[in-house]
C-alpha cells in the first residue's frame, strides 16, 4: 500500500496541491525499499519467512521494538503546568500519553512517527502518523521537515476512501490543504469526492491557512541513528536496520534447528511385510503411530533384523551455541545489551564487559528519549497554537516538565559506588547516602551517621579519660 500510494501521489502531486511543475516527494528508491523491508519485518518477520522456504521466523524485529519502547517509556512521566492554559494542554496530552509505548514501538520499527495535532469539536486529539503513511514534500537546510503528505483511509463496505492531507510552512504562514477520494478497488486511489462523503472527515475544512507561526503544526519523532540506506534523507532509520542481515541469519539458524531435532526424531524402520495393510494394499498405521514406523528401503539381507532403529545423535547444542552467537551481534547491532535476547548465562564474564553491555543500552534508550522529547515539544507548540486559533481555552504560559527516571538511564549500581566514594571522602554526607541508596529514613540515618562517626575518630575503642578538673600550672 505505502508503494503504491508513493506512485500516485508523485504523479498526482502538482495537480493536487498546486506545488508546480518541479514538485516532488522527498523520498528515494533506497528508502522506499527499506521502509517496505522494515514494516514487512516487524508484521511477520521478513519476506524470506514462510512460503517455500519453511523458514519460521523468531520475530526478533517486533522483540527489538518492543523491549526498546519499554525501556524508553517504562517510567516516562510529562507534566505541563503554569496557567489554566497549561492545564487545558495536560488535560488533551493524557490520552496520548497513556498510549505512548505503542506509539514508540511503531515510530522505532519504522523510523520515526509524525505527531500531528487536530481539532475536534472543543478539543485537540492527537494522530500518530506511521512512517509508512506520511511523505515529506520539504525541508529546510537544517534536514527539519517543513511540509508532507499525511494519508489515513477508510473502508465502507465496498468503498475504500482516502484522505490526503497536505502540511506545508513557509516564511511564518501555515497551509493545510485536504484531499478525499472513494475506489472500489484497492489496486487504485479512485476518484475525487467531499470530505463530507466520510461522517468522521465531515468536519475538516478543506483549506486552513494559519498566520505568524514559527514552526510546522506537527511533531516530527525521529529515530536519532544516522542514516545509511539515504544519507541525505530526513527520515530516520529502524531500531533494527543495521541488523536485517543478521536477523535473517538468526531465522535461518533456528530453521537449521528445528530442522535437526525433526530429522533427528526416533524411528523404527520395519521390512514392508511386517506391516499391517488395508484391503486395497496400502499400508496403514495408526495416526500416533506414523511419525514412529516407516518402510525400510532395499531388500532385506538374509539372517538380518526385520527392522532397524533410526535414533541419531542430535547436534542441538551446537546449533544452539551458533544461534546464541548471532543473537549477541543483533543485540550490538541494534544498541541493546547482551542477553536482552541471547541467553544471559553465556555473556559478560568481566565487570568491565557488564558495564559496557549494559551502557551501550543505556545510551540507546537516552538519545531516543531526547528525540521523544524534542518531538512532545514541537507538539505542545502545536497543540497551544491551534487552542489559541481556535479559542478553545484563555491563552497563558505553559512549563513541560520531564521526567525519564534516570535509574533506567544510568547503572543504579555504578551511582551507588560513585557516591560512597565521595562518602569516604569526605565531599557527601553520610546520612544523605543512607536516605537515597539505603532506604533509611532521615532520622534514622543521621543517628546512624553519627555512631560511625564516632567510631571513626575512636577506631580502637579506647576509653577516653576526660581532662582532669583545674588542671593547669600551679
Amino acid at each position: 500500500m505505502f508503494e503504491k500510494l508513493l506512485r500516485w501521489l508523485r504523479s498526482m502531486l502538482s495537480q493536487m496541491f498546486d506545488q508546480g511543475v518541479g514538485a516532488d516527494i522527498i523520498l528515494s528508491d533506497r528508502m522506499t525499499s527499506a521502509l517496505a523491508l522494515w514494516a514487512r519485518m516487524y508484521e511477520d518477520g521478513g519476506p524470506w519467512c514462510g512460503g517455500k522456504s519453511g523458514i519460521h521466523s523468531l520475530r526478533l524485529p517486533a522483540a527489538i521494538a518492543s523491549e526498546i519502547a519499554r525501556l524508553v517509556t517504562i517510567e516516562m512521566g510529562v507534566s505541563v503546568t503554569g496557567s489554566a492554559r497549561a492545564d487545558f494542554l495536560q488535560a488533551q496530552l493524557g490520552p496520548f500519553l497513556d498510549s505512548m509505548r505503542r506509539h514508540v514501538e511503531l515510530g522505532g520499527a519504522l523510523g520515526g512517527a509524525v505527531f500531528k495535532p487536530y481539532v475536534d469539536g472543543g478539543r485537540i486529539c492527537i494522530d500518530a502518523v506511521q512512517a509508512d503513511a506520511f511523505f515529506p514534500t520539504t525541508v529546510d537546510t537544517s534536514g527539519q521537515m517543513m511540509g508532507a503528505i499525511f494519508c489515513a483511509q477508510i473502508k465502507r463496505r465496498d468503498m475504500i476512501y482516502t484522505r490526503a492531507d497536505h502540511h506545508e510552512f513557509n516564511s511564518g504562514t501555515y497551509t493545510i490543504e485536504s484531499k478525499a477520494f472513494a475506489s472500489r478497488s484497492s489496486s487504485t486511489i479512485g476518484s475525487p469526492v467531499d470530505l463530507t462523503a466520510v461522517p468522521e472527515w465531515a468536519n475538516i475544512q478543506p483549506l486552513v491557512t494559519i498566520e505568524d507561526v514559527d514552526r510546522p503544526l506537527f511533531a516530527y519523532f525521529r529515530i536519532p541513528r544516522a542514516n545509511k540506506q539515504d544519507r541525505q534523507s530526513p527520515l530516520g532509520v529502524s531500531v533494527y536496520a543495521d541488523a536485517a542481515e543478521t536477523i535473517r541469519d538468526a531465522d535461518e539458524q533456528y530453521g537449521r534447528m528445528l530442522w535437526e531435532y525433526e530429522g533427528g526424531q526416533l524411528a523404527v524402520e520395519m521390512d514392508e511385510s511386517m506391516m499391517k495393510h488395508d484391503p486395497d494394499g496400502s499400508v496403514s498405521f495408526p495416526r500416533l503411530e506414523q511419525r514412529l514406523y516407516r518402510r525400510r528401503a532395499g531388500d532385506m539381507a538374509e539372517g538380518s533384523n526385520f527392522y532397524q532403529i533410526f535414533a541419531p545423535a542430535l547436534r542441538d547444542e551446537a546449533y544452539s551455541r551458533g544461534l546464541n552467537t548471532i543473537l549477541k551481534r543483533i543485540e550490538y547491532q541494534s544498541g541493546l545489551a547482551y542477553g536482552t535476547l541471547s541467553d544471559p548465562q553465556e555473556v559478560d564474564r568481566t565487570a568491565t564487559e557488564i558495564t559496557a553491555s549494559k551502557q551501550r543500552s543505556y545510551s540507546t534508550v537516552r538519545d531516543i528519549q531526547k528525540a521523544l522529547q524534542h518531538a512532545l515539544d514541537d507538539l505542545l507548540y502545536s497543540m497551544d497554537t491551534l487552542a489559541t486559533l481556535y479559542n478553545l481555552t484563555p491563552a497563558g504560559n505553559y512549563t513541560a516538565a520531564y521526567d525519564w527516571d534516570d535509574s533506567i538511564v544510568n547503572d543504579p549500581n555504578q551511582r551507588k559506588q560513585m557516591f560512597w566514594s565521595y562518602v569516604t571522602a569526605g565531599k557527601f554526607p553520610m546520612w544523605r547516602y543512607l536516605v537515597e541508596f539505603e532506604g533509611y529514613t532521615e532520622d534514622e540515618a543521621k543517628t546512624i551517621a553519627d555512631e560511625t562517626q564516632a567510631d571513626f575518630n575512636n577506631p580502637f575503642g579506647f576509653a577516653q579519660t576526660p581532662p582532669a578538673s583545674g588542671s593547669g600550672d600551679a
